[in-house]
């Protein structure tokens, strides 16, 4: 199935046909990965599902956490008090 390439604001743009929407199970906003291959191949790979706040933080560990480190003294308005 062919395609045509589309002028959208300042970017280029494709219609993805609904035959292949289907195949590939894509909805609208669905999030993709769009890289080119030495070859000048564009290709789509599906993005997992966009982690949320909770999970980020959720993996935090000790192992994963820096220390924290001193730049030198505080200077001017930027001291915080806890």
């Amino acid at each position: 199935m062919q395609a045509q390439v589309m002028k959208w604001g300042n970017s280029l743009a494709i219609r993805i046909p609904k035959p292949i929407a289907d195949d590939a199970r894509l909805q609208l906003g669905d999030p993709l990965e769009i890289a080119v291959a030495a070859d000048g191949v564009v290709q789509m790979h599906r993005v997992g599902e966009i982690p949320t706040l909770a999970q980020l933080v959720a993996q935090i560990t000790p192992e994963n956490r820096y220390a924290e480190i001193s730049l030198g003294p505080e200077v001017g308005r930027e001291a915080v008090e806890w």
